[in-house]
């Protein structure tokens, strides 16, 4: 008997009707690598000669593969088809098939996913967070802007990127565990959570109830709940590439970098319990440390703030040890968020946004980095240098509100300072206007961006951003201690303070900002050393000569052994305030760390935490002076120097140094203060001393062949270069020990539509990374976008595959290249038939 599916088969069939087949890929995004072999998959089997018709299109219109295959079948139902995925240059592609056999004919049709190349985050991105009309983004991506944002726990593609090549970041896939107190809710405060704790507090100040955290980081359930979230976001955004995956915005322990009392709930407790266990080995060390009398594990219980702030004789290690395993909690959360989604997706780029000033709520960034494979901070606390310092290779972008001159001075800054992107945050529009014309702030950045985007930023983020032989040393317990010390005569106010609060109430950050922008003046460089490398011998294997203690209060035994190791070995060790007369767990000591010590610690005259502050009125003159003398052997040893009035280092003026192969990058750009509104009294509210251009001269340490980078000009040979410094855009210049030679392009001089060649680049230029910028223009004069872009190579070798499609226009391309480094040039001519 014929089932009724088959007879209405065979009817079509022998009617001569259409019937579908089906296309059937290996996986439902391919790599645009190799060849890729695909199953065409027929209702029936067949026998006999027939043809295939293959039409392969993609979102931009192209007829990327169109051919007509003759296949001998004998009762088979499965034709083999071979893609050449590197003709693939967009995400989204179309692929038909017309089977033919006498008067039977088939089709099938299915989408194609063409997962984007990029893997490391080796370019600058401009990402816009607002989900514009579709219309728009063809404009949007004319200003230099690459990518978007989408909410990841909605199933992609985003329809409004996905049409026009555009990548996305998967945005606040789990802010409910990450950032429960302080996340966007249609109908109330964004931290209505924390303002619930504080109500509760109130009403019962005896309960801990207000002091536990809902949802802890340390439950076991929701940590479940949310790895497995996460694991399903990753399995469907990981084909798109996204540029990261935002595990939650503003995260933090509570209410962003606000200070709070979490977590006593029983979860946090009993992971605390354990990790105490750990780390002293035994109840009776624990009690001896903490002055306590426990008797059981299980009976443990910290300090609150209240009952610390009672404590007579300065030890206040059952506190500062919860509020270092909070630390923990959060920084092992955030791991536990990284890994779900690297199971699924291995080389994902995974962290936070909105990330906050270094101190409470969970923001002790040598934790971070250790976890974290991607963060969007705010720039507060010297955060960006904390991570530039201890993970350099973590993807930093940060989020763009503003316009004028200020922002566009900080945009540049940030890259300066090791950031690989920005976020845009757009919500009047004023990029691009909603009737498609372009808006004042869109007008603004276009050159700046395009400029990034054109080669310079990846240029940057593929050279070796250079450190002095400065470090200055990052503390956390100092931290808990110094605010201990501060908080305790204050009795319960401590409740009503804000993490706005903690920023500008803060000597020990202003202190920290000061000495960063003292050696930055000085015409140095850093890096921020933390607790655990300090202890580890850091100092001496990194090759730092000057060591700075600013406010180092609390000191491990380890520690203060690598510093004393670090001065007797020659180390030059700076004490800003008196060092480690507390221990690790903020207990202050009977003699202090380096009491019974031989050497000596050297000191700067002068008010070093206000230095900040000073400059901006032009009254830094005294510490800068005396940093002079004390640091006269680091900037003697400077290789690269930016000399003002005959001495190195001028007040507003940064030197950054970047090593790529044998050139070295050198920028100088104007150094004001970064968010100045919040330096106090009006008076020092104003960066008004810098908004003028400023005469420096770069000495190099030889004679070398000098490019300025951002003009694409030859400058000679040059051993001082005197430079004028705009108070907003950085002087960018290249200096090579070699001749560079122009770009040689090898192309074909005749090619047919539909064929594919590779574009080579060289150059005599032995980088590390060589970047060049690939500028493909079609018969018409038209640059075409995606034939175009940056394209990096090493050793001065680069190439590029240029796949034309079948609808191409006839007649003669140009491919223009451009070395970023030197700014030379070359043109190479194919004819197209």
């Amino acid at each position: 008997m014929i089932r009724f599916p088959e007879a209405l088969a065979a009817l079509l069939l022998w009617c001569g009707g259409t019937f579908a087949a089906e296309l059937i890929l290996p996986s439902r995004a391919l790599e645009r690598t190799g060849e890729a072999h695909i199953t065409l998959r027929l209702r029936t089997p067949a026998t006999g000669q027939g043809t295939v018709h293959f039409l392969w299109t993609d979102s931009y219109g192209r007829v990327v593969d169109d051919r007509t295959i003759e296949v001998s079948l004998h009762d088979e139902s499965e034709i083999g088809l071979a893609l050449d995925m590197r003709r693939a240059v967009a995400m989204k592609n179309t692929l038909r098939a017309t089977f033919s056999l006498k008067d039977r004919s088939e089709e099938a049709e299915t989408e194609l996913l063409a997962s984007p190349p990029e893997r490391d985050w080796s370019d600058y991105h401009i990402i816009m967070w607002q989900n514009h009309p579709a219309e728009l983004w063809p404009k949007l991506k004319r200003l230099g802007i690459d990518g978007g944002q989408y909410n990841g726990k909605n199933k992609p593609p985003a329809p409004f990127l996905y049409p026009f090549n555009l990548r996305w970041y998967a945005e606040n896939i789990a802010t409910d565990f990450y950032a429960e107190y302080h996340r966007y809710r249609a109908d109330r405060p964004v931290n209505w959570s924390w303002l619930q704790a504080k109500e509760l507090l109130k009403q019962n100040p005896d309960s801990l109830e207000a002091f536990k955290r809902r949802p802890s980081l340390s439950d076991p359930v929701w940590r479940r709940k949310i790895h497995d979230r996460l694991v399903e976001a990753a399995k469907a955004h990981s084909p798109y590439r996204p540029f990261f995956y935002d595990l939650g915005d503003e995260s933090g322990v509570a209410d962003l970098a606000s200070f709070w009392d979490f977590d006593f709930s029983d979860a946090s407790l009993e992971g605390m319990r354990a990790w105490l266990r750990q780390r002293y080995g035994s109840l009776e060390a624990l009690n001896r440390q903490w002055g306590s009398s426990f008797t059981a594990w299980e009976r443990v219980m910290p300090d609150t703030t209240a009952q610390a702030m009672k404590r007579t004789g300065e030890n206040y290690s059952s506190w500062a040890d919860h509020k270092e395993w909070m630390d923990i909690a959060f920084a092992e959360a955030l791991r536990m968020g990284v890994d779900a989604v690297r199971s699924v997706d291995p080389r994902a780029y995974v962290g936070i946004a909105g990330g906050q000033m270094p101190g409470w709520g969970g923001y002790d960034y040598a934790r971070l980095c250790k976890v974290l494979t991607f963060i969007e901070p705010y720039d507060i606390g010297n955060n960006i240098e904390m991570i530039r310092s201890f993970a350099p290779d973590i993807p930093v972008v940060t989020t763009s509100f503003a316009s004028g001159p200020r922002e566009r001075h900080r945009v540049w800054y940030e890259l300066l300072h090791g950031n690989r992107g920005l976020i845009l945050w757009d919500d009047k529009a004023d990029f691009v206007k909603k009737d498609g014309t372009t808006g004042a702030r869109g007008a603004e950045v276009q050159p700046y961006y395009t400029e990034l985007r054109g080669g310079l930023g990846a240029l940057l983020i593929q050279s070796r951003r250079m450190s002095g032989p400065v470090a200055i040393h990052y503390s956390q317990a100092s931290l808990r201690t110094r605010w201990m010390l501060r908080r305790r005569g204050e009795g319960e106010r401590w409740i009503n303070r804000t993490s706005k609060d903690e920023r500008l109430d803060s000597e020990f950050l202003l202190r920290r900002e000061s000495w960063c922008r003292l050696i930055e003046d000085l015409g140095l460089q850093y890096d921020f050393i933390s607790y655990d490398a300090l202890a580890q011998g850091g100092l001496i294997r990194q090759g730092y000569q000057v060591l700075i203690l600013p406010d180092s209060n609390s000191l491990s035994a380890a520690e203060a052994a690598s510093i004393r190791d670090f001065a007797e070995r020659g180390g030059t060790v700076i004490e800003d305030g008196p060092a480690g007369i507390f221990d690790e767990h903020s207990r202050r000591l009977p003699e202090g760390r380096f009491a019974n010590w031989s050497g000596r610690f050297t000191h700067i005259d002068g008010d070093i935490p206000h230095y900040c502050q000073a400059r901006l009125m032009g009254q830094e003159s005294g510490v800068l002076g005396a940093a002079r003398r004390l640091f006269a052997g680091p900037l003697q040893a400077n290789r690269f120097q930016a000399v003002s009035n005959g001495v190195q280092g001028a007040a507003g003026i940064e030197l950054h140094t970047f090593r790529n192969g044998a050139a070295t990058i050198a920028a100088l750009h104007s150094n004001p203060q970064l968010r100045v509104d919040e330096l106090g009294p009006p008076e020092f509210k104003s960066n008004a001393r810098f908004e003028k251009p400023v005469p420096v001269t770069l000495r190099l340490p030889e004679e070398m062949r000098v490019y300025d980078v951002r003009r694409g000009a030859a400058l000679g040979l040059k051993k001082e270069i005197p430079v004028t410094v705009d108070p907003y855009e950085p002087v960018i210049l290249a200096a090579v020990p070699w001749a560079p030679s122009r770009p040689h392009l090898s192309a074909p001089g005749r090619i047919r539509r539909g064929d594919t060649f590779v574009l080579g680049i060289s150059i005599e230029s032995p980088l590390d990374a060589n970047v060049f910028h690939l500028e493909t223009v079609d018969p018409s004069g038209t640059a075409v976008e995606f034939l175009s872009g940056n394209v990096t190579g090493a050793m001065g070798r680069a190439s590029r595959v240029i796949p034309l499609a079948h609808n191409d226009p006839a007649g003669t391309w140009e491919f223009r290249v451009r070395d970023i480094l030197t700014g030379q040039t070359q043109v190479a001519r194919t004819t197209v038939e």
